[in-house]
């Protein structure tokens, strides 16, 4: 019994081995990204993140994945990208990583299938992710928190990012309104929680606009809307890059 053992530990050991020569010279592609939208100002230590292509096991996992709730993406990006935790991205970064992701795996061209909001045919679209991958970065001077002076209130409010982990609290409606205040670090010095939440059930519409388009941020990032033509009826609109785990997979 002793021989089998050892017989098998041994052919696992040369297994090994010859798998580790046959992949010394392999190129995976990987490549080091040190402009990020946020410039990588709010990380701490940060030297550029590097990511990785996609293997064929971890396509095989998105596809798996369909409709079972997981969120695939994040990890997705714990496996291919080092350099940053996953679950302090900011949005902005985040973003722009997937899609670089997705370049890396799969080449520049895109293709998915859009129906027409106007006469429902499904059309065959492909786009070249290079001209989507232009961002904008945060000026030099912006701060993680910063302090806005509310225009109706005229109280000053310092405000932070959302992280990877908090985005569940910000998925728009109601749910965003009950949930901005975990992004409020004080109002006019009281960083009281809930004096900031009974604060904010005050406050006019023009003010709470104010803190979520301060908190979001959205015009930092890459831009993953393009203009959409129906060839069909001619129909024209702007639409978003579909981003599902289909994003991820060749077919």
């Amino acid at each position: 019994m002793s021989e089998i053992k050892r017989i098998k530990e041994e052919s696992g050991e040369a297994r090994n081995k010859a798998l580790e020569a046959l992949f010394a010279d392999y190129d995976n592609n990987s490549v080091t990204v040190t402009e990020l939208p946020s410039k990588g100002k709010f990380y701490k230590n940060f030297q550029g993140v590097e990511v990785s292509p996609l293997t064929f096991t971890d396509e095989q996992r998105i596809l798996n994945s369909r409709g079972d709730g997981e969120d695939i993406v994040s990890k997705l990006l714990e496996k291919t990208v080092r350099g940053v935790e996953i679950e302090d991205l900011l949005s902005m970064d985040k973003m722009y990583l997937l899609m670089r992701l997705r370049e890396l795996s799969y080449g520049d061209m895109y293709e998915f299938n859009i129906t027409c909001n106007s006469c429902t045919t499904d059309i065959k679209t492909s786009l070249k992710l290079s001209e989507h991958l232009n961002m904008n970065q945060v000026e030099d001077d912006l701060m993680d928190p910063r302090e806005i002076v509310l225009p109706k209130l005229k109280a000053k409010v310092l405000v932070r990012f959302p992280r990877s982990k908090e985005e569940k609290f910000l998925t728009g409606g109601e749910h965003t309104l009950k949930n901005i205040f975990r992004f409020i670090v004080s109002i006019n010095g009281n960083q009281d929680p809930v004096f900031i939440n009974q604060a904010i059930k005050r406050l006019h519409l023009m003010d709470i606009k104010t803190i979520i388009n301060e908190v979001t941020k959205g015009e930092y990032g890459i831009d993953p809307r393009f203009y959409f033509e129906c060839p069909e009826c001619s129909h024209t609109e702007t639409m978003a890059i579909p981003m599902d785990v289909g994003f991820f997979s060749v077919s």
